[in-house]
């Protein structure tokens, strides 16, 4: 049990409104998207500068408090599972996009910005953030570097790792490190940024992230392929590859999927099909239409009843 001084050390450091005690709070903080039983922290701490966040971590360390670092809690690994007599401590107060450079085509952020909004901030400037996992919407980039999430871009584009520069973290003692550079090829010294994804939380506490931002694609085009077979569909799935066509994305549906789907969006499934596969082509407006062509083709050749 924490005592009341303790507390107090913590709100003087990060700011009272930053630090929740309350069972009705920490009750929020006791589970993620995993299928895991709860563990209640005994504190939470949301830091929304960079020095709160370097405190906090410091007094987690100097009273021997267990440190679960979360940041929207979307992760499906139990990653952000309180330990038990714990503290959490949230980085999504930390949700600036501190720079979006279009001639260096990379972008520095605090942990906390959202997914989907970075990559809305960095296409209104014609660039390019392809990791795309489904609770973009809601998940942090801290959470995805700390993950490594995907997405259904992933086949063509890469996961998160791949567009991680370079890391700023907290150690355990709360003392700031930098890894990686602004640079394509950074050889100097160890890889501690590429370490340190996918790592969830167990090696620093992030505060600033570099990403890699790419050319936004010129074209896209997306079709949706009908199969009776659920067979004739990963029949295809491997013939498009084969035949050196790497779609933006490629998604495979069964039955089950498809009525689950539908009966959540509504969107007008085709709840009889024994197999959907979701495609989408992007790049040159040329080749998008060159591999739209050979993409349906491919589809109809393996018995696609309808596209």
């Amino acid at each position: 049990m924490l005592s009341q001084a303790l507390i107090r050390e913590f709100k003087t450091q990060v700011g009272e409104e930053n630090v929740f005690s309350e069972p009705a709070d920490l009750i929020t903080y006791s589970y993620d998207a995993a299928p895991l039983q709860p563990v209640m922290p005994q504190l939470v701490v949301r830091p929304t500068t960079s020095a709160a966040l370097s405190r906090a971590v410091r007094l987690c360390n100097q009273n021997a408090l267990p440190l679960t670092v979360r940041g929207a809690g979307t992760n499906l690994s139990g990653g952000t599972v309180p330990l038990p007599g714990g503290v959490v401590i949230v980085t999504n107060g930390l949700n600036r996009i501190l720079e979006i450079n279009s001639e260096d085509m990379v972008a520095v952020v605090e942990p906390g910005v959202v997914t989907a909004k970075f990559a809305a901030a960095a296409q209104a400037k014609g660039l390019f953030y392809p990791p795309d996992p489904g609770s973009q919407a809601v998940s942090t980039l801290g959470g995805n570097v700390a993950e490594n999430a995907g997405g259904l871009r992933g086949l063509k584009y890469g996961v998160t790792r791949d567009y991680v520069m370079g890391l700023q973290f907290f150690d355990v003692n709360g003392e700031l490190v930098k890894t990686g550079a602004r640079t394509v090829k950074c050889a100097t010294g160890y890889n501690l940024a590429g370490l340190l994804v996918g790592s969830e939380g167990t090696l620093g506490v992030f505060d600033r992230i570099t990403l890699k931002l790419i050319p936004l694609p010129a074209a896209q085009r997306a079709m949706m392929a009908v199969f009776d077979e659920a067979g004739r569909a990963s029949e295809t799935v491997a013939a498009i590859i084969a035949g050196h066509i790497v779609p933006a994305t490629l998604e495979f549906m069964d039955n089950f999927t498809i009525r689950a789907v539908e009966d959540f969006s509504h969107a007008g499934l085709p709840v009889d099909a024994a197999a959907l596969l979701l495609i989408e082509v992007d790049g040159h407006p040329a080749q998008v239409q060159e591999e739209a062509e050979r993409v349906e083709a491919l589809c109809r050749e393996h018995g696609a009843a309808a596209i």
